[in-house]
């Protein structure tokens, strides 16, 4: 889930290709909370804060790290920009997996560590003896990695 974005922006179109168009539409924080509410499946949430206060960015990371079931926050936007800052704001939301400024190195982390968590869940409904529901994480898992691949070939410069 995107929070704070809009469908034209690079994050959400980079995003949308990774995930072959499998992606919750951007949100606005109380849309977007409502929508929590109502569906415990969303596991992470990718927050675009460009133009938010740091207040309100706090605001928004207190908020949303307290559901239970958010397993993570990825943050596009300034980091801290101090060695102290950063582990000081780390330390205030151990949530966040990752925070930059780069929409493509946060759609590719995300991704990794999405394929990652599917390839773990697969594994363990194998072990459970689910193959069929093992078979859905793996594949999923798999697409994404297939979409990391179309990013790269797309950003890759051209040899001739």
């Amino acid at each position: 889930m995107i929070l704070h974005s809009s469908h034209q922006s690079r994050l959400h179109s980079i995003l949308y290709d990774l995930t072959d168009g499998h992606l919750m539409p951007p949100s606005l924080a109380q849309e977007c909370f409502t929508t929590l509410q109502s569906s415990k499946q969303v596991k992470s949430i990718i927050f675009e804060i460009l133009n938010d206060s740091i207040d309100e960015r706090d605001r928004l990371l207190k908020d949303f790290s307290s559901i239970d079931y958010i397993e993570s926050v990825y943050l596009l936007g300034k980091p801290p920009e101090t060695r102290e800052l950063q582990h000081a704001f780390f330390t205030s939301f151990c949530k966040v997996s990752m925070f930059c400024d780069d929409e493509e190195q946060l759609a590719v982390r995300w991704a990794l560590d999405t394929a990652n968590e599917f390839r773990r869940l697969g594994g363990q409904c194998a072990d459970a003896g689910n193959i069929d529901l093992a078979r859905e994480h793996f594949q999923r898992g798999e697409k994404l990695y297939d979409g990391l691949a179309k990013l790269i070939d797309k950003t890759r410069p051209k040899m001739s």
